[in-house]
């Protein structure tokens, strides 16, 4: 749900985050971002989320479990409906972090990482343009 008008915000973005407490940091820190926050906790609920919004959402962040158990199938079947959606894994370690880009992930990151620099990299990942995303 939406907690503020939609003109009041610059980018919107689903956190998948199985974590009750974390989801909640972090929903805080995106929000504060000026960020529309849509929460799910595990990959179905993503997709019914996104589904119901015509994918009209400008980033996914994955956190590590979901990326390295559920995540691959999670970020295929998003591309599936949308080139556009940015997807930003956090990985567990270096071998989730090549899986979730191989799969088609356009940015990692590798725990432990604070929640003020999960924002800046994701609004540095809002900011690129299209060819520069596709870097690996």
């Amino acid at each position: 749900m939406l907690s503020n008008s939609e003109t009041d915000h610059k980018h919107s973005i689903m956190l998948v985050e199985d974590n009750i407490d974390v989801a909640n940091v972090l929903a805080g820190h995106f929000t504060l971002a000026k960020f529309n926050v849509y929460k799910a906790k595990n990959a179905q609920e993503c997709l019914e989320q996104l589904k119901d919004l015509n994918y009209k959402v400008d980033v996914i962040f994955v956190n590590g479990t979901i990326a390295a158990d559920r995540g691959p199938m999670l970020i295929v079947n998003i591309r599936k409906s949308s080139l556009e959606i940015k997807i930003f894994a956090l990985a567990e370690n270096e071998n989730n972090k090549t899986r979730v880009l191989s799969y088609g992930a356009d940015e990692f990151a590798i725990k432990p990482i604070s929640a003020t620099t999960i924002v800046e990299k994701i609004s540095m990942l809002l900011m690129k343009r299209p060819a520069e995303a596709q870097t690996v």
